[in-house]
């Protein structure tokens, strides 16, 4: 399998966490559906297009990284129902940087995917339209390895069992306890479209966990990507 890494960084960044509505809660990563999303845009594809792409040449993803800080915006807006206006909070994350892997057999298509991350078709944002992505630097590879220990990324499935088990392994590991935010999630992995840019449902979920502190298992590997010093876990896409 060929992959291709990217390394991005911006000033915000804000991934909607869809089970809050009027607090705008963000998720630490970028989950599937906006890596989706992303290289769409770099692309220059619509969201449908971008779905299809993927769906096409079955891709593996991996995101690792994480924001210096995070801040929450106060943002007002009309309400458009003759009600007047109101306001909503908006968790953001402040100097970000992120490493991400998209792989693939296709090596044509993922070598495509090197190119217009080199050179996007649209402006790269993360999350919001003013959360401007700045790609660092983008390469191929094809080592893939396993690595036990993971850290500010995203995996598949509960995680949480596998990380209390290293108790028994004399393993470490930490978990925060400044959030009482689940770990893990059901995200959505694929939308319903209407059209191109229409109208969208969401079409199949799947559990992910979020990893922050790091963790390093005794009893079990993960296949992934080094990028740098940071190992980015890969799953299916």
């Amino acid at each position: 399998m060929l992959c291709c890494t990217i390394e991005l960084k911006s000033v915000t960044a804000s991934f909607r966490n869809p089970e809050f509505q009027n607090f705008h809660k963000s998720f630490p990563l970028p989950p599937p559906t906006a890596l989706i999303g992303l290289a769409g845009a770099a692309l220059g594809y619509s969201p449908r297009q971008a779905q299809d792409f993927f769906d096409t040449n079955g891709f593996r993803a991996g995101v690792s990284g994480k924001g210096e800080g995070m801040t929450r915006d106060l943002w007002k807006y009309d309400r458009l129902t003759g009600t007047g206006s109101s306001i909503i909070l908006r968790e953001l994350y402040v100097n970000t940087h992120y490493r991400l892997v998209f792989g693939s057999e296709n090596h044509a298509a993922v070598e495509q995917l090197r190119q217009a991350f080199d050179r996007p078709f649209y402006a790269l944002t993360l999350g919001q339209s003013d959360s401007l992505a700045k790609v660092m630097q983008t390469t191929l590879t094809d080592a893939v390895t396993d690595g036990r220990t993971l850290e500010n990324t995203l995996v598949e499935g509960d995680i949480v069992p596998a990380i209390l088990e290293q108790v028994l392994y004399g393993g470490t590991f930490a978990l925060s306890l400044s959030t009482s935010d689940p770990i893990a999630y059901q995200l959505p992995t694929r939308f319903q479209y209407k059209s191109d840019y229409g109208m969208r449902t969401v079409a199949k979920r799947k559990l992910f966990s979020f990893v922050g502190p790091k963790v390093t298992f005794q009893n079990q590997t993960f296949p992934g990507v080094q990028v740098g010093d940071v190992f980015v876990p890969l799953f299916a896409l």
